[in-house]
């Protein structure tokens, strides 16, 4: 099923084409089915980057200044996350209760015994205590084998120095999902912090603001469209207001560099300000100008669609508007878990997994006996209920 590359997008959410060229190609075996996805071509080796202690680079530096430095994103902001119990930063990553794939499987894109058996494995990441150096692809001396027992012989790596995922790094089941790997959960402490110290954005902004990227999602690049929405959503939670947002999108066409249509929203922003100046009783929705409305251009920068209406479907029921249909949203591994689209729940508030039978989570499949005994095992503490926001949220 997952030769299919289009089919990972069922649990990763992100976008996964099978016509476009795999960057990691050459360190794959003869006859693998062509295609890529976001995570691979966005996305990998980036949770080495900002969890692992051990792995961080910089220009100019010896490999024993490398290993003097602890490199992850929680070293880099300790003062503000705060040491955990072992002496490391405590972190905000948590994915206890999280049901990878629950979207796929309430939807009947993905079987139930494929579903138990995602989560059973998912596992979690490492304590920084534990972590190890990373392998090859990220050293590139571990990645130079020929392995003359293949016709013809393939330029590999030595198998026991392959760790593209990190794997060494993860906490995994030791007998194949029997046993389900743990999960971890994160410190409430450095949850609270990142909100209290401004590393959240919760939507706190009145300034005008035009919100305009090029449509990457057919090149996989990680700079992914739905980010646009989910920070719309995120002003909408703060005070039901997102007027002094505007989205705009502009196409890239294969083969064509891509057209910038920032100094299109200078103008904009600086007429919006002006205006703002000239009449600050209007405030910032009363004085947007015309041009300061949501929108979507084609590869020449020419206007597809602007109106209030041009992004529906995305953030409510309605039918897709023209701007939505042209640009088809994707989203991540937590969303399809059942997350919101603001991406904003470290720590989820848990429920028993009768509750969410109860409540239709799972689709059309009502897990029987076996399977419920199941779920209870991997989850242990319950599953994620979304509906109540963040646990550790001040």
């Amino acid at each position: 099923m997952w030769a299919n590359w289009e089919n990972r997008t069922l649990l990763e959410g992100m976008a996964a084409w099978n016509t476009v060229e795999n960057s990691r190609a050459g360190a794959m075996p003869p006859g693998y089915p062509p295609g890529s996805s976001e995570c691979i071509e966005g996305w990998m080796g980036l949770a080495a980057l900002t969890l692992n202690p051990h792995f961080g680079t910089a220009p100019g530096i010896t490999a024993a200044e490398q290993a003097s430095v602890e490199w992850s994103h929680f070293d880099d902001a300790v003062n503000i996350y705060g040491i955990a119990a072992d002496g490391h930063p405590a972190r905000t990553w948590s994915n206890v209760g999280v049901q990878y794939g629950l979207e796929a499987v309430a939807e009947g894109n993905i079987t139930p015994e494929q579903f138990i058996n995602l989560n059973a494995n998912a596992g979690s990441w490492k304590n920084e205590s534990d972590m190890v150096q990373e392998r090859c692809p990220y050293i590139g001396e571990l990645c130079a084998f020929v392995d003359p027992t293949v016709t013809p012989p393939f330029p590999g790596i030595w198998p026991d120095q392959l760790d593209p995922w990190s794997w060494n790094n993860m906490a995994l089941s030791a007998d194949g999902g029997l046993t389900p790997a743990p999960r971890v959960t994160a410190d409430p402490g450095a949850v609270e912090a990142a909100y209290d110290r401004g590393l959240v954005n919760i939507g706190d902004i009145d300034i005008p603001m035009i919100d305009w990227r090029n449509y990457l999602e057919r090149e996989l690049d990680m700079h992914n469209s739905h980010q646009s929405f989910a920070s719309r959503q995120r002003l909408l939670n703060y005070d039901g207001d997102a007027s002094n947002q505007v989205i705009w999108f502009t196409d890239v066409a294969e083969g064509q560099g891509r057209f910038d249509q920032t100094p299109m929203a200078f103008e904009v922003i600086d007429e919006w300000m002006s205006n703002i100046a000239d009449n600050p009783g209007g405030g910032v929705a009363g004085n947007k100008p015309s041009a300061a409305v949501d929108s979507c251009f084609d590869a020449d920068g020419e206007l597809i669609a602007a109106g209030s209406d041009v992004w529906s479907g995305i953030l409510d029921d309605g039918s897709e508007g023209t701007c939505t249909q042209q640009f088809p949203i994707f989203s991540t591994s937590r969303i399809v878990a059942g997350g919101p689209i603001t991406g904003d729940v470290f720590v989820c508030e848990l429920m028993p997994v009768s509750e969410a039978i109860g409540r239709g989570d799972y689709g059309s499949w009502t897990p029987g006996p076996g399977e419920v005994v199941a779920l209870e095992t991997i989850f242990p503490t319950g599953v994620c209920d979304y509906s109540k926001g963040d646990a550790n949220r001040p």
